[in-house]
C-alpha cells in the first residue's frame, strides 16, 4: 500500500506542532487539524513557562531537560525571540509557603533566587508581597499560538504538510499500516502511514479509545486587560494567586480550574474571580478595562498528572501524545525531541508516561 506519509499527526496544537517539527527533520510528515492550528487550549493559555509549580513550588518533571528543550526547540525553528529572557517571579502569598520557597531556592541555586521582602520591593515595586518570594531567571512566557505557527512553518520548510479543516473521524491499523479517515462532508478520505500520532488535546472526548486512557478535561480561562496606568517599575510574568503575564500594553490574567462545564464560553463569574485574586499581587488589574477573554480545556491524566506518550493499548502503529495539562510548554518540547527515537525504539519510552492499559 502506498503511504501518504511516514507519520501522520492528528492535531495541530502544542503537542502536534512540537512533534511535527522534530519528526520532519528525517520523516515525511502529514498534520491533520480539524479546525485551525492552536484552536484549542493552546490558543487560550497565556503561555507561562514556570518550572516550579503549585503552592509549594515543586519542580516539574525533568526540570533542567525541559527548560533546555523549550529554548533549543525554538532556536532550531529560527524563532528564539518568542521566549525572551524575562524570568518568572513567584511572590509568597501565604505564610506557610515561605519554607517551601526557601527550600526550592536552596536546592536549585542555579535556577532560582530567593528574594527577601526588601529585595522584591526594590526590584519589582509593582508586585504586592510582604514575605518575599523567589525569582526563576530561565522561566518566562511564550505566545503559544505564535510558537505553534513557527514550529509548523519550520516543519513545512522541511517538507511537512498541514491540512486544516480536516476532522479525523476514524482510525485503524493493520500489521503494516496505520490508516485515518477524514470527514469530507458526506464522504470520507483515507490517509495511510507507517505511524499515526494522536495529539488531539481536548478533542479526545469524541473517541472512546482515548477516553479509556483515564483523561479528564479542566476548563481554564484567561482575561486580557489594559495595563493599569498606576503600574510602575519592572513587571515580569508572575505566578502566585493565579498568574499575570505582560503583553505589550496589556496584561493577561489567569486562571481558573473548572471541572464541570457545558461549553467554552468565558464565564463572567470566572472573570471576576481571576481579576480579584490577581489583584492581590498586582493592585489595579481588577479595575482596568477588559480587552479580551478566552477559555480552553487543559487535558490531564487523572492519576499521574504526567503527559502520556506512546502506543495506544493493544496497538503498535497508533500512538498518542496527550495529557499535557498546565505544564505543556515544558513537557511538549521535552518529549517531542525524543519522539523520533521513541517511534524507532519503543522500549526506550519511560514507564511513567506510557499510556496505561485499558
Amino acid at each position: 500500500m502506498k503511504y501518504d506519509a511516514d507519520v501522520i499527526i492528528v492535531g495541530a496544537g502544542l503537542a502536534g506542532a512540537c512533534a511535527a517539527f522534530t519528526l520532519s527533520a528525517n520523516h515525511d510528515v502529514l498534520v491533520l487539524e480539524a479546525k485551525q492550528p492552536a484552536s484549542g487550549a493552546s490558543g487560550a493559555a497565556a503561555g507561562l513557562v514556570n518550572p516550579f509549580m503549585g503552592r509549594r513550588a515543586r519542580p516539574v518533571w525533568r526540570l533542567r531537560d525541559a527548560l533546555h528543550a523549550v529554548s533549543s526547540l525554538l532556536e532550531e525553528a529560527d524563532a528564539p525571540t518568542l521566549f525572551p529572557p524575562q524570568g518568572v517571579l513567584r511572590p509568597i502569598i501565604d505564610e506557610d509557603q515561605e519554607a517551601a520557597f526557601r527550600e526550592a531556592a536552596t536546592e536549585h541555586p542555579d535556577l532560582a533566587e530567593w528574594l527577601t521582602p526588601a529585595d522584591l520591593q526594590e526590584r519589582f515595586p509593582s508586585v504586592q508581597s510582604e514575605r518575599g518570594g523567589f525569582f526563576v531567571p530561565r522561566g518566562g512566557a511564550i505566545d503559544v499560538p505564535a510558537m505553534v505557527r513557527a514550529l509548523l512553518s519550520a516543519a513545512h520548510e522541511r517538507g511537512a504538510t498541514l491540512e486544516t479543516e480536516a476532522p479525523v473521524v476514524y482510525w485503524r491499523e493493520t500489521p503494516s499500516t496505520a490508516t485515518v479517515e477524514v470527514g469530507r462532508g458526506r464522504r470520507t478520505e483515507e490517509f495511510h502511514a507507517d505511524r499515526l500520532l494522536l495529539a488531539l488535546g481536548q478533542g479526545y472526548a469524541r473517541f472512546p479509545e482515548l477516553r479509556h486512557l483515564g483523561l479528564t478535561g479542566v476548563k481554564g480561562q484567561t482575561v486580557r486587560v489594559k495595563r493599569p496606568d498606576t503600574l510602575s517599575g519592572m513587571l515580569v510574568p508572575l505566578s502566585g494567586r493565579g498568574y499575570v503575564v505582560p503583553d505589550n500594553e496589556a496584561l493577561v490574567l489567569g486562571s481558573n480550574y473548572d471541572n464541570n462545564f457545558d461549553d467554552l464560553t468565558p464565564d463572567p463569574q470566572a472573570t471576576a474571580y481571576i481579576r480579584e485574586k490577581t489583584a492581590r499581587m498586582v493592585p489595579g488589574v481588577d479595575e482596568t478595562p477588559i480587552l479580551d477573554q478566552q477559555a480552553g480545556v487543559r487535558v490531564k491524566h487523572t492519576d499521574t498528572n504526567l503527559p502520556l506518550l506512546g502506543p495506544m493499548p493493544r496497538r503498535e502503529r497508533i500512538w498518542t501524545f496527550t495529557a499535557l495539562g498546565s505544564k505543556g510548554l515544558l513537557t511538549a518540547p521535552l518529549l517531542a525531541r525524543r519522539v523520533p527515537e521513541y517511534l524507532q525504539h519503543p522500549p526506550l519510552l519511560p514507564d511513567a508516561i506510557h499510556p496505561p492499559e485499558a
